[in-house]
């Protein structure tokens, strides 16, 4: 079906005239009217509802794991902080990534037109200012990394750092430990969540170099200057298959210098280390785009499996 519709043009001879011209009707759903139901739940689904939930679980856990279990404000006030500072920092990437993601992700509320890329960006600064004010009031340490470290470096990681093959990768993975460093930080217990922290930030740091592959064409596209883009795909996993490695190593640190014990190590063993044997198998017969995308979701489900192992250190003796 098609919708005709008469408008005026100029012709060639600069004389003007009426000109039938039809168009197809739009066959995506985005060019009808968005209900404010499809916006909110847009919003929601902006944020990435599983990386704010892994991050509760995170603060869930330093809770678990410092000596004394903080008061609920405290804790309420960590999670608020925590959850928005990611949802705005989501939100705002996906701001900054709309041209790119037409290629790579054209699922997205914004590319789909579900959110508007205006809204976003308020919806964004909103999210940021909720973290601060609720950073004022807890703990001094923990206030300061949130407000004048990782809210920065938040706003600054796609102008700055995206484009810098690899140190957008270690940003994203320090501020992603950072998690670990706050709650403890503002439950007074900092020194307890040195090892969780590094533990989840190579974590970070190996699927975000992993999702850089899976991005190449649109980042390529974009002029983005990631490790894959500079170096090639093959070298990006290559790369990618020696950081896992190291990534096993790491996580097997704490069991042999005796800071974790056995339960720590059987759950690492079966959530942690096989998953991960078999991303460097996979990655071997499948070194694409598209390969890197499935270990991606692997390793995104795989990090339940290590904040598990981490919390089940406590009961180490």
């Amino acid at each position: 079906m098609v919708i005709y519709t008469i408008y005026f043009s100029a012709a060639t001879s600069n004389k003007s005239y009426f000109q039938p011209r039809y168009s197809p009707l739009p066959t995506s759903p985005t060019h009808y009217l968005i209900s404010p139901m499809h916006s909110i739940v847009g919003l929601i689904k902006i944020m990435r509802p599983l990386n704010l939930f892994l991050a509760t679980i995170a603060v869930l856990v330093t809770g678990a794991l410092v000596p004394v279990w903080p008061d609920l404000p405290t804790l309420l006030l960590t999670i608020v902080v925590v959850v928005a500072v990611n949802g705005a920092a989501n939100t705002l990437n996906d701001w900054f990534d709309y041209p790119i993601d037409k290629v790579n992700r054209p699922e997205r509320p914004i590319v789909t037109g579900v959110v508007a890329r205006s809204g976003a960006l308020l919806f964004s600064i909103v999210l940021f200012l909720v973290a601060i004010i609720a950073a004022f009031q807890i703990a001094t340490l923990a206030r300061n990394m949130a407000v004048f470290v990782v809210i920065p470096l938040l706003i600054l990681y796609t102008p700055v750092f995206k484009g810098r093959p690899l140190v957008g990768n270690i940003v994203v993975g320090g501020v992603l430990g950072m998690t670990f460093l706050f709650a403890g930080a503002a439950f007074g217990y900092l020194e307890y969540m040195l090892v969780p922290a590094a533990l989840a930030a190579g974590f970070t740091v190996v699927r975000e170099l992993i999702k850089d592959v899976q991005d190449y064409h649109g980042d390529q596209a974009m002029g983005i200057g990631t490790f894959p883009v500079l170096f090639g795909v093959q070298r990006g996993v290559i790369l990618g298959r020696a950081l896992v490695l190291l990534l096993m190593l790491g996580c097997l640190w704490p069991c042999i210098t005796g800071y974790y014990g056995a339960y720590y190590l059987v759950a690492l063993t079966f959530g942690v280390e096989i998953p991960l044997l078999y991303v460097l198998s996979y990655l071997k017969h499948n070194p694409t785009p598209v390969g890197c995308a499935h270990v991606a979701r692997i390793l995104k489900i795989d990090v339940f499996a290590g904040l598990l192992a981490v919390y089940l250190s406590k009961f180490d003796v």
